[in-house]
């Protein structure tokens, strides 16, 4: 649907199986033992080790009380408190209180397993074209559901980020365009009430985030002209999105994700959008 931009700021909440936003990717990366002594990453390192147990011991297996694997990781309570919640945030313990109580190996969610999986490959050379290949696949559902569920408040949202886009194409300020760009799609893919589909969807946009393509352009399009087909794209959507015309937003995906113009229209009338939609 949309491309993936550089230095975006805006990030879905993460929790277990709901978003796997960056929040969750951090948390789930191993640290070497070699980094400092501040508080957060000694949480980190504790949180490693209570993951390590967790792993090697039976699902639903206790690993003991809070107070035992706060020795085994040898951290303060404060410190084995953070990193227990990191625990519990990657979704390999699980707490029980009472008699029997104590600290347990979880089962895994689902979509915290396809975060690891994910994170697993994110440095294979053929990722971007593999992220770009499935999002553009899942973006007819995203829209449907969008122009099925979006409300006004949606519709304002899109429109606010329009409008930061103008601007910042008046300031020539590439970097909040592209932001913006960011801040755009992730408030499409956000009104879908599928759980799946968005959390599927966003971790592939966080994924192309991370790799950060930024815009081409070329002595044939200067890069005034490719932020202005582009500038188009997103206006014609949130007007689109306004008037629950599905011709339009299906057509709109079909020239972003292609290049492709409809015959019927010209280029000085939507835009040109060509290569720069493929990044």
């Amino acid at each position: 649907m949309y491309p993936h931009e550089e230095g975006s700021e805006h990030r879905p909440d993460a929790d277990e199986g709901a978003g796997l936003s960056r929040t969750l990717w951090q948390a789930i990366q191993p640290v070497p033992e070699q980094i400092s002594d501040g508080y957060a990453n000694k949480a980190v390192l504790a949180a490693n080790r209570i993951e390590e147990l967790a792993k090697k011991a039976g699902i639903e297996e206790r690993l003991g009380s809070k107070n035992e694997l706060r020795r085994k990781c040898g951290v303060s309570e404060g410190t084995f408190n953070q990193a227990l919640q990191i625990a519990q945030g990657r979704g390999v313990v699980t707490l029980r209180r009472g008699p029997g109580g104590g600290v347990f190996a979880a089962r895994q969610a689902p979509l915290v397993k396809l975060g690891n999986k994910m994170m697993a490959i994110d440095t294979s050379e053929s990722i971007v074209a593999d992220a770009q290949r499935m999002r553009n696949a899942l973006d007819p559902l995203v829209l449907e559901d969008a122009l099925m569920h979006s409300s006004a408040t949606d519709v304002l949202a899109m429109r606010a980020e329009v409008e930061v886009m103008k601007q910042a194409m008046a300031n020539n300020d590439v970097a909040e365009f592209l932001r913006s760009n960011w801040r755009f799609q992730a408030s499409i893919s956000n009104i879908s009430p599928n759980v799946v589909l968005r959390s599927f969807f966003l971790t592939l946009l966080e994924i192309l985030e991370r790799h950060a393509v930024t815009m081409p352009a070329s002595p044939d399009q200067p890069l005034e002209e490719v932020l202005a087909a582009r500038f188009s794209l997103y206006e014609r959507m949130a007007n689109a999105m306004e008037d629950h015309d599905r011709d339009a937003v299906m057509q709109i995906m079909h020239e972003h994700n292609t290049g492709v113009q409809p015959a019927a229209q010209t280029r000085e009338s939507i835009g040109s959008a060509g290569g720069a939609d493929q990044a």
